[in-house]
This record gives structure tokens, sequence and C-alpha cells, in this order.
């Protein structure tokens, strides 16, 4: 048997955790929000709303960080939606493209002490893509929100994904990761109505889901 395969085998099949998982956003900037071309930008922002709401959600801790210059400069400030969510955070400006190589930043995401780390950045390839392989490098368990990232073209989507997954980071979605941190429907009920609310906010079709149900509680026992 090749231990180290299955190591790794059972590495994979870990999910994330409450307890030890850490929400990382970079870059979600007004501007940077118009690159992508994999992507449409409305649905760029709902999705990476929805991942903020999850974090929110558990209480989780998140780091942000934007661009030098943030909102002085041509690409503008995170998004306010992400920022209402996480007023205490600090946003760290930067001007390393690798994330990780920056010092405040690498020491906001040491500080949480923690080893699963959710990943969201625009765009996927770079801003996302080189920090969250250099979190692997380190010890880190990596998961990369395509969703909430975006490329330039889906061309770019495919090599991306493809260089991130050989390089050991685990290419998830929004809803991936808030399943896996909710666990069990039944463990608590309040954080799954929670998360189903957050569903029908961010998700078109659970919303048409609750249309038919409105429709047909109001409409029971009507002839």
């Amino acid at each position: 048997m090749n231990l180290s395969a299955t190591q790794n085998t059972n590495r994979y099949a870990e999910m994330l955790t409450v307890d030890n998982a850490v929400l990382v956003m970079i870059d979600h900037q007004a501007g940077l929000m118009l690159f992508p071309g994999d992507i449409e930008p409305v649905d760029l922002r709902n999705n990476s709303i929805a991942l903020a709401k999850i974090a929110k959600m558990h209480n989780l801790p998140v780091v942000l960080s934007a661009a030098d210059q943030g909102p002085k400069g041509p690409i503008g400030p995170i998004i306010p939606e992400i920022t209402a969510l996480f007023p205490d955070a600090p946003i760290i400006y930067r001007t390393k493209i690798n994330s990780w190589h920056d010092p405040n930043f690498r020491e906001a995401v040491e500080a949480t002490g923690r080893k699963q780390i959710i990943i969201a950045g625009i765009d996927a390839s770079f801003c996302q893509g080189l920090p969250a392989k250099s979190l692997v490098a380190d010890g880190y368990d990596v998961w990369s929100c395509i969703d909430c990232s975006g490329n330039v073209s889906p061309i770019t989507q495919a090599t991306t994904i493809a260089n991130l997954t050989q390089a050991g980071v685990r290419c998830a979605n929004w809803v991936d990761v808030a399943c896996q941190l909710l666990e069990d429907w039944a463990k608590d009920p309040q954080k799954s109505q929670q998360l189903l609310d957050i569903y029908a906010q961010h998700l078109p079709q659970w919303g048409m889901l609750g249309i038919i149900d409105e429709a047909r509680k109001a409409n029971a026992g009507k002839s």
C-alpha cells in the first residue's frame, strides 16, 4: 500500500469545520467586479455576498485585503455589502500580487490559529490563486471558491482550476462551502433556517420555490 497516497486521499475527504475555518476575501473591489469574463458581474457579486453571509452566520474569522490605495485608487473600494457584514475586520491594503508575501496579511491569517482556508479573490488565477498555492505549500488546507472569484475568460477558468488542483488546492463554490460548514440539517435548526434564508436571497431557483410555497399556503382550503 502506498501510505502517502492514502494519507493524501484522506486529507481530501475531510470537510470544512466551523472551529477550524477562516474566510479570506481578496480584492472584491467594485472596479474589479467588472473584470472577469467567465461570470456575469451581477452573479459574481451575488455569490461573493452569499459566501460572506455564510462566514458571518458561523462567526468565522475573516481576513479582507485590497489592492493598495483602495477607494482612493482606480479600482475602488471593497463592495459595501461585504464590509458592512464585517465592520470590525481591518482591510489589509497591499502592493504584493501574492497576498501571502505581505507580512500584514500573513500575520492576520496566522493570528486566527486556523488551518482551513476558504479563499476567494478577483481574479482566481493570480490574486486568489497565488496565495492559495502558497498557503498549501505552508501546510494549510485550502478551499478555492471559484464562483466568488472570476477569471478573464472561460479558458482561463479551466486552466486556473487545473493549476490549482495540481497544487493541492480544493476547488469549491459557495453552496459547497455552506453545506460543509452546516454539516447536519438537524444539528442546529436555527442555523439551518439561516442557511435556507441565504439560499432564498442568493439562489434564484430557491427563491422561486418559496413563491410556490407561499402561494400554496395562501390558497390552502380554497375551492
